[in-house]
């Protein structure tokens, strides 16, 4: 799994609503491809997001960032993971 501190944003995009997102800036992650075209990210802490969120964008140390619409997740007061769609280079190739 990959390893980096990143800033990780939350955001709500929903039709007919006006974007909103929440910046997570120093967050430590594991990234891992779970299926073709579906990444999961497990953080550590509690996350800030806004209600009814929908995307997700991590962004490495490096400056490239995966981003896509969140498929799940869980997460409690020690931290969690969500997934999402992202058709983005595995992470796994970035060690």
């Amino acid at each position: 799994m990959y390893q980096d501190t990143v800033t990780l944003t939350v955001s709500a995009e929903h039709h007919g609503r006006e974007n909103e997102a929440v910046d997570n800036a120093a967050v430590d992650v594991g990234l891992e491809t779970v299926t073709a075209g579906v990444m999961k990210v497990h953080f550590n802490g509690q996350l800030a997001a806004p209600d009814e969120p929908t995307h997700v964008c991590i962004t490495l140390n490096n400056g490239l960032s995966y981003y896509g619409p969140i498929t799940g997740g869980d997460a409690n007061a020690e931290g969690g993971w969500l997934s999402f769609e992202c058709d983005m280079l595995d992470p796994e190739l970035l060690k």
